[in-house]
């Protein structure tokens, strides 16, 4: 054997373990972006089921939640600052969530639930009057995105506890049947 046939034979074991590299090297990438995907899914079900636990753990929170929501006149200054910071920490997760989905970390099929989900809360009248004292703390394409999610969320909200019960009821009564 030649010299020559030992470097082609060298070539020929360099080339097959660059290939074997670039094949390791993409099935890592690869396998980043899957984590990276689901950590930033862990991201926004964290705080989202942080702040909703908070709303069902504390009765107080949740009559404040209730009362703001329901424009009731018996709301107290207490009960508004509690639902005000709330709101603003639920404002603050949105607008995470919408600059992610600009950056392309979020796609398109979780970033409409989340504007479903504006949309929703901004029915509210105690919502849309928090967004409107708090608007300029957050990022100008977000209060873009709010002031237009908001002028399109024109009906009140539906009264979640009367839709459960109706729902429960059809439930029951198909069951008997």
């Amino acid at each position: 054997m030649t010299l020559s046939d030992l470097a082609s034979i060298g070539s020929l074991v360099s080339g097959v373990a660059v290939l074997v590299s670039l094949i390791y090297l993409a099935q890592q990438t690869q396998q980043n972006s899957r984590h990276t995907r689901a950590l930033i899914q862990q991201g926004r079900a964290v705080p989202n089921s942080a702040y909703t636990f908070q709303w069902a753990a504390d009765a107080s929170l949740t009559e404040a939640v209730m009362k703001t929501e329901d424009s009731d006149p018996t709301l107290d200054r207490v009960q508004f600052f509690r639902y005000f910071y709330t709101s603003m920490s639920v404002f603050a997760f949105f607008e995470d969530l919408f600059y992610q989905h600009r950056e392309g970390l979020i796609d398109d099929q979780r970033h409409a639930g989340m504007v479903r989900l504006v949309q929703t809360r901004l029915q509210s009248a105690g919502f849309r009057a928090c967004w409107k004292i708090a608007h300029d703390f957050y990022g100008t394409n977000f209060q873009a995105f709010m002031n237009e999610s908001m002028a399109s969320a024109t009906a009140p909200p539906a009264d979640s506890f009367e839709s459960w019960k109706a729902l429960v009821a059809a439930d029951q009564s198909g069951v008997r049947a």
